[in-house]
């Protein structure tokens, strides 16, 4: 009997393990990165949805316009069907009812909410809150009103949280594979400089002379160049110094790529963090005529102070 009572104890306990353990294990997130679920009453989402759009739908041109987020709004009542897609947003008031009313309540600690009904916090994010590779944002303020006014304040920060996270992943896949450790090596010890370089990339440049070393990948073609140049002054750094340089590698290597511009398509200059440093971001796009081709370009500049250069990457 003792022994019959002790293997059904120690069942008992194998079986709360296993559901303890199953219940903390999360699975992959699923579905596409470029989508944001907006998990929203109608009423709220019918009252704020222009101003969230222009947050988060914004346009990049390859070169045809393409909104770099597409939202899609669900009801709170769908939320147990979508708890493992990737990008997910709670949107909501503090005076909201039924179902959103209980999600709040669910999600925000009472410290967040006495900030909220002050208007001290608007935007709260965790990372793999249902599911692995996750990111969720919870967006609540005391009314609608004061919602659609946080949404316009704040538009870039709310675009961020998505947009670092993206790219958090897309970095996380680019290095999945073999990483290119000797390339690496090399570039440290000829230039004094080195990048993470992927598996499949190639040298098509690495120039000492002029200062500029060329990556690149086919199927699909991407690449990565950098140019340096040393500087006694680093306020030369600028929008048309990046450009100007830019133009002039173009002209040595990219056979007939240009800067497209026009009413619409433009260069679009923001300063950045990059790793701890001052940097400009340039967002474009360039055409080839020989070639009918196009597409966008990104450009980082940025000063390094422990050897006096600007270093320009372009991808």
């Amino acid at each position: 009997m003792k022994k019959t009572l002790r293997f059904y104890c120690f069942a008992a306990i194998g079986i709360l393990f296993i559901l303890l353990f199953s219940c903390s294990m999360k699975r992959e997130s699923i579905g596409s990165h470029n989508k944001i679920i907006v998990v929203a009453d109608s009423t709220v989402w019918a009252a704020v949805q222009d101003e969230l759009k222009a947050a988060l739908e914004r346009i990049t041109y390859t070169p045809q316009p393409e909104p770099i987020f597409t939202l899609l709004q669900k009801n709170p009542d769908e939320l147990n069907r979508i708890t493992r897609l990737p990008n997910i947003l709670i949107l909501g008031e503090l005076q909201s009812q039924g179902e959103m009313k209980k999600l709040l309540d669910k999600l925000l600690s009472k410290e967040s909410v006495a900030r909220i009904e002050k208007d001290e916090a608007f935007l709260f994010q965790k990372k793999d809150a249902w599911a692995l590779d996750q990111m969720l944002a919870v967006m609540a303020s005391r009314d609608v009103e004061t919602l659609k006014k946080n949404i316009l304040e704040q538009s870039d920060k709310i675009f961020d949280v998505f947009d670092a996270f993206n790219e958090s992943k897309t970095f996380r896949t680019i290095f999945s594979q073999l990483e290119q450790k000797d390339l690496e090596s090399t570039l440290m010890s000829e230039h004094g400089w080195s990048v993470r370089v992927p598996h499949d990339y190639h040298v098509a440049v690495d120039s000492s002379e002029l200062r500029y070393v060329w990556l690149r990948r086919f199927s699909p073609q991407r690449w990565f160049s950098a140019y340096w140049e040393q500087v006694d002054d680093p306020s030369v750094l600028s929008k048309e110094w990046l450009l100007q340089k830019r133009a002039a590698f173009v002209k040595e290597f990219y056979d007939g790529d240009y800067v497209y511009q026009d009413t619409l398509i433009t260069v679009r200059e923001k300063v950045v963090d990059f790793d701890g440093r001052y940097a400009i971001r340039l967002d474009g796009v360039w055409q080839n005529d020989k070639h009918v081709m196009g597409g966008p370009f990104r450009t980082y500049g940025f000063y390094n102070e422990s050897d006096a250069r600007i270093y320009l990457l372009d991808i």
